[in-house]
């Protein structure tokens, strides 16, 4: 028995210091935050991906910790707080901030893409370009990720959606208020978190969102019909503080360049598009509609 605990004792001490060792050779720690769920797409196989990414390309001398559910900032906030150095990196959606980031909400046109990857990749261009309203100065905008196109998620299943009939419909910019309106709607300004609650307790009888806010706050299992068509996209952007990459040296500065761009928006418009679809389709219970050319 105490061969044993030796021999336990030797592997503990071996396993502390090679984490002391790694954890030495770590330069530069960022805090990455989201007020996206932990459960969710965002905060597993995405931001905590793009970490990993860093600190490979970095040999590990930039190490991450990633805090969501809205702990360090919130959605609609994030930007502040990476100004404030609150989070050294956050991600956030700018339609959020009303005229604030007015350029980038031109993704919400209803028709004006199909595919978010190629559409992210081209956000970016006219973004580099200064076609969009010119640069944004108090964070440093590291990509873009247009999302799939809004969709309708339906409390009770619906027979004709050319007309809403006066429904509440729940959403989150004028764009898409203007689209409910049209079709008939009484659009109801929500925030993400809220949209569960309004949409258990009867306030709305539908949500104009996409997938990713249905999966990440658990509403799909409220939802009984869904209708898609090229009702406008939305848009998301993961910032950082230019404290903390003014901070680093200049290799380290390259690699996050080198993760950030035209690639990184495509790359990060890709997987949620896939992902989004893979949830979709697996969903029991639920009519998936599809609006014909007509």
């Amino acid at each position: 028995m105490t061969i044993i605990l030796k021999r336990g004792l030797g592997a503990v001490l071996v396993l502390t210091s090679t984490l002391g060792a790694a954890q030495a050779e770590a330069e530069f720690t960022m805090r990455i935050a989201a007020g996206a769920s932990s459960n969710g797409n965002v905060c597993n196989n995405y931001l905590d991906a793009w970490g990993d990414r860093v600190r490979e390309a970095s040999g590990g001398r930039i190490e991450y910790e990633l805090t969501c559910d809205g702990a360090l900032v919130g959605m609609g906030n994030g930007v502040d707080r990476v100004a404030q150095g609150v989070a050294d990196v956050a991600w956030d959606a700018p339609g959020t901030y009303g005229a604030r980031f007015a350029g980038l909400n031109v993704i919400g046109v209803p028709g004006l893409y199909t595919d978010p990857e190629a559409a992210s990749g081209a956000l970016w261009n006219a973004y580099a370009s200064g076609a969009l309203g010119g640069e944004i100065t108090d964070v440093r905008v590291l990509w873009f990720q247009a999302v799939p196109n809004n969709s309708f998620f339906m409390l009770e299943p619906r027979e004709d959606f050319s007309n809403l009939g006066g429904l509440q419909i729940g959403m989150g910019s004028q764009i898409r208020a203007a689209v409910v309106e049209a079709m008939g709607g009484v659009p109801v300004a929500l925030r993400v978190p809220e949209y569960y609650q309004s949409m258990q307790r009867g306030a709305v009888q539908g949500l104009m969102t996409t997938p990713g806010a249905v999966f990440d706050f658990s509403i799909d299992e409220l939802v009984h019909q869904v209708y898609e068509a090229p009702f406008g996209g939305g848009l998301t952007f993961t910032v950082m503080s230019n404290d903390f990459y003014n901070s680093l040296p200049a290799d380290l500065q390259a690699v996050i360049d080198g993760l950030s761009g035209h690639d990184q928006s495509r790359w990060a418009s890709a997987y949620l598009r896939d992902d989004e679809a893979e949830k979709l389709a697996a969903l029991e219970g639920v009519e998936i509609r599809h609006a014909t050319e007509a």
